[in-house]
């Protein structure tokens, strides 16, 4: 159908209230933020902002924390990574043959999506909350698999790990979904076909659903990856970065530098470190899993 003139005139004069909203609101912070990284200022209004060049970037990979920062950045992306979409897809596999009571498991899975991070974090945190009062400590002190109660988010063995279930329970349902849909679209005569040649199982799977739902994949393996890099409030509700830092995240060090320390450069500074890391890891993912599918 062609589309005249007119017609793209309209489309485009519907479209530039979204569009001058998206960049004022999305596209002029990037660039401001740019900016700031290479500037030394308060982040107070009025204050004196000086040029510094690259200053910041510079003191950033020279400063421990940031470095710990980054290294937790990476582990929590690559365990979200590798619990987030193997419990999502086998979930998505498994509601997709429209077993009795898959619509209320559908419900119950994807109903951590919908919740607010906020409140999600704050049940946690009292989930594993150190004292005697805490869900998980009462359940396994009555289970006799403790004597007394841990400190599983101020302990630095076991912080970040809880942080990343927490944060996989929030967010694998929005994956299961994504799975399900990708799934159901799979004509059933393929795999019908697949099973009369003997794949079943794990066979059909991999042969056949997996190279069909990869485009699926794709996108989820490219928001999660984005997702955790610039993650901060479920770690900020948790622990605020703590025990030690070893749950401190580039997120929260990027808040804390601007906001609680006033240095508004610093902090910009890793807003722009967190927004290279989201492109380059994110076109690398793409690039690898393509690279995979040509093969």
């Amino acid at each position: 159908m062609k589309v005249n003139r007119r017609s793209r005139s309209t489309i485009l004069l519907f479209l530039l209230p979204a569009l001058i909203i998206y960049i004022t609101l999305a596209v002029v912070p990037i660039f401001e933020s740019i900016g700031f990284g290479f500037s030394d200022w308060n982040g107070i209004s009025g204050s004196p902002m000086t040029f510094v060049g690259f200053k910041n970037f510079v003191k950033l990979f020279k400063y421990p924390l940031f470095r710990k920062a980054l290294a937790n950045g990476f582990w929590f992306t690559v365990l979200n990574l590798v619990l987030q979409i193997p419990l999502g897809y086998m979930m998505g596999y498994l509601l997709a043959k429209r077993r009795r009571g898959s619509s209320i498991v559908k419900m119950i899975c994807f109903a951590p999506v919908i919740l607010p991070m906020t409140a999600s974090a704050l049940v946690f945190q009292m989930i594993f909350s150190a004292n005697d009062t805490g869900v998980l400590n009462t359940l396994l002190m009555s289970l006799g698999l403790i004597d007394g109660p841990k400190g599983w988010l101020i302990q630095q063995s076991t912080a970040l790990l809880f942080v990343i279930i927490a944060n996989v329970w929030c967010g694998f349902g929005y994956h299961m979904t994504i799975s399900y849909a990708a799934i159901s679209e799979i004509p059933v005569e393929i795999l019908e076909a697949a099973e009369l040649d003997g794949a079943k199982g794990m066979r059909k799977i991999k042969d056949v659903v997996l190279p069909s739902i990869m485009e699926s994949i794709k996108i989820s393996t490219v928001m999660i990856i984005t997702g955790s890099i610039k993650t901060f409030d479920i770690i900020f509700i948790m622990t605020e970065g703590g025990p030690n830092g070893m749950t401190q995240v580039p997120g929260v060090m990027m808040y804390n530098e601007a906001f609680k320390y006033n240095h508004y450069g610093l902090g910009s500074a890793i807003s722009v470190v967190i927004f290279v890391l989201c492109i380059v890891f994110s076109v690398l993912s793409l690039r690898l899993m393509s690279g995979r599918d040509e093969a």
